[in-house]
């Protein structure tokens, strides 16, 4: 479909149906194992979150811990100890630089995927599919944060940490409208394909 000469597709449709083009079956079937895959790295051992909770005696990343302030972060950074500090900035901060990707194209996929199954193509539902996009950006910024944290510990950067903090909300915000999205269409696309064979079985 060409896009119309009034200009109604903005850049963020245009990067919406973008994601729509590339998902398929099978590229929701292949980021779906890839977020699983890196979901497993960053939270099992012994690279990831329960590596470093072993080192600790239970402390997190900051990355996980909803912080409200300079405060509330550099206590997370103090209960890392220096062992934990230098495991999270050599195994974790690593992954992370991955991750936040893999649940960007995963489920910007499957809410592409998902509506196309009974919405319109133009369908300004569609956008939605963009919220993982910010989730990540969000994630990577947040990242930026953390490192930079780190790497100056024990330095107290206060603009630093509101900047993590801040990222972290906005980052969680977003990552949770895309699930709830997500869980939303397949549960609507659900209730739209029993319909569907409710009819065909009335109508035969």
């Amino acid at each position: 479909m060409t896009e119309p000469l009034d200009g109604t597709y903005t850049p963020l449709r245009r990067l919406s149906r973008a994601i729509c083009c590339i998902s398929s079956g099978r590229v929701l079937l292949g980021s779906l194992i890839l977020w699983l895959v890196f979901l497993a790295l960053i939270q099992g051992r012994p690279f990831g979150i329960a590596a470093l909770q072993d080192i600790t005696g239970g402390a997190t990343i900051l990355d996980m811990t909803f912080t409200q302030g300079p405060d509330d972060v550099y206590a997370v950074l103090v209960a890392l100890g220096d062992a934990g500090r230098a495991f999270d900035l050599s195994h974790i901060v690593p992954l992370d630089m991955v991750f936040p990707a893999t649940y960007m194209l995963f489920l910007s996929v499957g809410i592409s995927w998902t509506f196309a199954r009974w919405l319109h193509r133009d369908s300004q539902w569609f956008l939605l599919n963009l919220t993982p996009i910010i989730a990540g950006i969000a994630d990577y910024c947040e990242n930026a944060g953390v490192i930079t944290l780190l790497l100056s510990y024990p330095s107290r950067l206060h603009p630093v940490a509101w900047y993590t903090s801040i990222m972290y909300i906005v980052k969680f915000g977003f990552s949770t409208v895309s699930f709830l999205t997500l869980f939303a269409a397949l549960a609507i696309w659900g209730i739209y394909i029993l319909k569907h064979h409710l009819q065909r079985n009335h109508a035969s």
